[in-house]
């Protein structure tokens, strides 16, 4: 599944979130893979990611790789 962090992105079905692509030529890892549920809203911060629950509860969840791949 692909997720665009451009922005805030609402998850429209659940997964396991361990790494992501930022930009075509730029990948992140997690440092431990995050469940994210429908519904949940996802930001891509400097140090990793920040989850918002629909109740409005927050959790922050730091990057541990980050690099960019040549093509």
């Amino acid at each position: 599944m692909r997720v665009n962090f451009d922005g805030v992105t609402p998850m429209p079905r659940a997964l396991m979130l361990s790494a992501f692509l930022l930009r075509p030529d730029f990948r992140v890892e997690l440092e431990n893979p995050v469940f994210v549920a429908v519904g949940d809203r996802v930001l891509y911060e400097g140090c990793g990611i920040l989850v918002t629950r629909p109740t409005g509860e927050r959790h922050r969840h730091r990057a541990g790789n980050r690099y960019r791949i040549c093509r």
